[in-house]
């Protein structure tokens, strides 16, 4: 249960224009900004409290049980402390968020709303959307292993510790042709296989986007030419001669496992794990 101070539930009784909303973020990193909705910066709590952040919540979804509370927060990247490049690096993720009704007359006066953690961020070249949920979310994370047939490991970590630093797993290339958003071309590579670099990753070392990475969705030869389809585009245009890194693919298989990479002992399948269909069988005939 709630505890209202008197004096706040006066102010809110008396339909108060001084109430304004707050918001604190916590970051992984110890890192603590604060944002308001006030025309002018506040301070309390030890903290400065930012305005004209360009923050705009949604309204909170609650109910009683285990879902996870989620709203919706969207805003414009300013100097305050939200920056492009901390949100693609990721700094924000898992954040905590707490959300604050303050008096800005007298700062003393304000109540904690709600709080939770900042989760998928998607951003444009100017603006970003946040999403932030409760404290629930934490009952739909995974933790231990999840069994399947398919490997559970990321190529190239410490689960799978196969190297891929060199070729023909590492290429760099030059972007030779554009032909959409997510999809451009490079000069032939000499794959061994012509599906070798699906499901890979590449890193733009030059550009708009160095240091970005990205998952392939699909790669195919064809004369003169590779061309690569991204699952998202790039942040920024992407310009012919911006040069990239690229690893290849695994599709998380036993078979890609023992021909492409020759590295069984280090499957993280169960590849002879009974299916649904094992579950539903009869009895049959011999």
């Amino acid at each position: 249960m709630r505890v209202i101070p008197q004096a706040f539930q006066d102010e809110l009784d008396s339909g108060a224009s001084t109430l304004c909303w707050c918001w604190k973020i916590i970051r992984k990193d110890g890192v603590i900004l604060g944002f308001t909705e006030h025309d002018s910066d506040l301070i309390f709590d030890g903290l400065t409290w930012s305005a004209g952040a360009g923050l705009i919540p949604g309204a909170i979804e609650s109910a009683i049980g285990f879902a996870a509370d989620t709203t919706m927060a969207a805003g414009a990247l300013l100097q305050s402390g939200l920056s492009a490049d901390d949100i693609d690096r990721g700094v924000y993720n898992q954040a905590a968020i707490e959300i604050w009704r303050v008096d800005w007359q007298e700062t003393a006066l304000r109540i904690g709303i709600w709080s939770g953690e900042i989760g998928d961020i998607k951003r444009g070249e100017h603006d970003f959307e946040a999403e932030i949920a409760g404290p629930a979310r934490k009952l739909n994370r995974t933790f231990g292993r999840v069994f399947s047939k398919r490997c559970d490991a990321e190529l190239a970590d410490k689960r799978c510790t196969k190297d891929v630093s060199s070729a023909p797993f590492l290429r760099t290339a030059l972007v030779t042709a554009i032909s959409g958003q997510t999809q451009f071309s490079v000069a032939p590579l000499n794959a061994p296989e012509t599906d070798w670099f699906a499901d890979g990753t590449l890193k733009w070392l030059s550009g708009q986007n160095v240091g970005q990475r990205h998952r392939i969705a699909q790669y195919y030869q064809e004369i003169g030419e590779d061309t690569f389809t991204l699952e998202g585009a790039p942040l920024k245009p992407v310009a012919i001669g911006d040069d990239l890194e690229i690893i290849a693919g695994c599709n998380k298989s036993v078979d890609h496992c023992v021909g492409k990479f020759s590295n069984i002992l280090n499957f993280r399948g169960c590849p002879f794990m009974p299916g649904n269909d094992a579950l539903i069988a009869g009895p049959a005939q011999g």
